[in-house]
């Protein structure tokens, strides 16, 4: 996938506060960084300006590209390497990559189709399709991919059922309106039937599909005894989702990271714990704005020292007030930032839109 995006008045990723603004720069320069930029996310190498005029129809001479090559290291966006000759971007100048010259990267219209396809082929429940989003990212933005499962304000009915074990003790099974399911036994108060328990759930649910626990414990006080009963289980239930602290993240293509030059094997253990134990997490929500835009946060912008040798590009997914996750991915500075929030933008309204038919079902 080339890192071409269109032209450069379209709306562009949020770009995090990061201090003085960017200097302007010459149309020349411009696209001797933009040419950096994809060279070394490309080769790993440091770019000179030989290289540039024998792979690039550029129109200048070497010595004219050293000139500007100079000023845009003066300028902090680019940066020699001691073991050469050549520049590699910095921080900075990835950042006025993504934010000037980059555009906004779209997926291409068969990538789109293509993963579609893939999650028509799985089961319409979340769990399947977090797994999936999680490996469909890494694969296509080649980076390490974390999806977040999205948490309800609050937790509504979708769906219920119950099932009677023995005479005195029967199994409710709720769905919340996210897909989450929880089981809960319940000791009836008298012997039932199967029969009895279908019917008392077939005339209850239509009526509170989509109600919260307040509203199910409103709907209690007016309710016979049987229905009053169940009412109280099914509040109790959602509360316990609503109740809950832990938020299921996903996670794929850590060999991704593995394979980079810029990190070495023993790195790979620490990326990996800082998934697994919630760090990450914690260091990017306070900082992840509100709203569909794809958010890049690239070296030394990000939040946490443990991630200021990454590019993290994040968006959050949903059903606006109602759910939200988020989804994303790191990987070194050098990334294909075009691939990845392509990627990303791509995903998030893919799943905000399974969510949206989640919740109408």
């Amino acid at each position: 996938m080339a890192d071409r995006g269109p032209n450069l008045t379209q709306s562009q990723p949020h770009e995090p506060a990061t201090g003085q603004p960017a200097a302007d720069l010459s149309p020349r320069q411009q696209a001797i960084l933009k040419l950096i930029v994809q060279e070394y996310v490309q080769t790993g190498r440091a770019v000179g300006s030989k290289s540039l005029t024998e792979r690039h129809a550029i129109g200048v001479s070497p010595a004219t590209i050293r000139h500007e090559m100079a000023e845009l290291e003066a300028a902090g966006y680019v940066q020699h390497l001691h073991t050469s000759g050549g520049r590699v971007p910095t921080d900075k100048g990835y950042r006025y990559f993504v934010h000037r010259l980059m555009g906004t990267p779209e997926l291409s219209s068969s990538d789109q189709i293509m993963i579609r396809h893939q999650f028509q082929q799985v089961e319409v429940r979340l769990e399947p399709w977090m797994e999936l989003a999680a490996s469909v990212l890494a694969e296509t933005a080649g980076n390490v991919s974390v999806v977040t499962a999205p948490r309800a304000t609050v937790a509504r009915l979708r769906h219920f059922e119950l099932i009677a074990l023995q005479p005195r003790l029967a199994l409710l099974i709720l769905v919340t309106q996210e897909s989450l399911v929880r089981q809960v036994m319940i000791p009836w108060p008298e012997d039932v039937e199967q029969e009895t328990l279908s019917r008392l759930a077939d005339a209850l649910v239509g009526g509170i599909k989509g109600q919260s626990a307040d509203e199910l414990d409103a709907r209690a006080a007016l309710a016979d005894r049987q229905a009053r009963f169940v009412l109280g289980h099914l509040e109790a239930a959602l509360r316990g989702f609503d109740a809950a602290e832990r938020t299921e993240v996903r996670h794929s293509g850590l060999e991704k990271i593995i394979g980079q030059p810029e990190f070495a094997g023993a790195d790979a253990g620490r990326v990996l714990e800082l998934l697994r134990g919630g760090a990450f997490l914690s260091a990017v929500l306070p900082q992840l704005g509100r709203g569909p835009e794809v958010q890049v946060f690239i070296g030394d912008e990000n939040p946490s020292d443990e991630l200021r040798r990454f590019g993290v590009v994040l968006a959050t997914y949903g059903v606006d007030g109602e759910v939200t996750g988020i989804l994303g991915v790191l990987g070194p500075t050098r990334m294909s930032y075009w691939r990845s929030i392509s990627s990303v933008r791509y995903m998030a309204r893919l799943m905000s839109g399974l969510m949206r038919d989640l919740y109408s079902a």
